[in-house]
């Protein structure tokens, strides 16, 4: 029975994991249509972007 107990515990964390990031999807869109995320129209941009953060 261990190992019933086992595959339990880990469809739990794997349902607690999905719906963490179900949640954070939902809270990134509505921070998107918001305006408060910065978007890149290119790749370069996004890396430039990335590399003067310091």
């Amino acid at each position: 029975m261990a190992g019933a107990t086992e595959k339990a515990v880990i469809q739990d964390a794997n349902e607690a994991a999905l719906k963490e990031f179900k949640e954070g999807v939902k809270r990134s869109i509505r921070q998107a249509d918001a305006g408060l995320v910065k978007t890149f129209k290119t790749k370069e941009e996004f890396l430039d972007h990335l590399k003067n953060l310091e």
